[in-house]
């Protein structure tokens, strides 16, 4: 199908803009692209993006997190912490533990195996994402970021 034109998108959806269907249209493609490229580069290390995330906000962390903390980090539910920190601790890469002083909360801290993980795999990365977008100057990078917390702040706000 070709793209139809704004009059004729206007014609066949009045309440939408075809400029904002084709930013959300793109930035689904590019999302998708970028989670691919990341998910190959940490398959050898039996990690996913998601766990590879939580890995790294261990490691920069001084000290064990609750679950609630990470989720809010990832913005994903508790319930998907759970299962990420399941995985984690199952493997030996984090482990759970008693919080000092309440008793019904569990904190997560990363272990020496997990650390390792993630000081092995962060460069790696960081190295793709620094050749990923350096197709951008860094003007456009800083325009780029800014644009999307907007964006992201909008889609927080309107809550669907």
């Amino acid at each position: 199908m070709t793209d139809p034109t704004v009059s004729e998108f206007e014609r066949l959806f009045p309440d939408g803009d075809l400029r904002a269907s084709q930013c959300a249209d793109n930035l689904v493609a590019t999302s998708e692209l970028l989670l691919n490229n990341i998910a190959s580069l940490l398959r050898p290390l039996d990690l996913t993006p998601a766990s590879g995330l939580v890995l790294s906000i261990l490691a920069d962390s001084e000290d064990p997190l609750p679950p609630h903390e990470i989720a809010e980090r990832l913005i994903v539910s508790r319930a998907t912490v759970t299962g990420l920190v399941d995985s984690l601790e199952s493997r030996g890469l984090a482990q759970r533990g008693p919080h000092p002083t309440d008793r019904r909360m569990l904190l997560v801290e990363i272990t020496e195996k997990g650390r390792k993980a993630a000081d092995e795999f962060r460069p790696i990365v960081h190295r793709h994402h620094r050749a990923w977008f350096e197709v951008l100057d860094d003007g456009e990078k800083a325009q780029l970021t800014r644009l999307l917390e907007r964006v992201r702040d909008r889609l927080r706000s309107a809550g669907s």
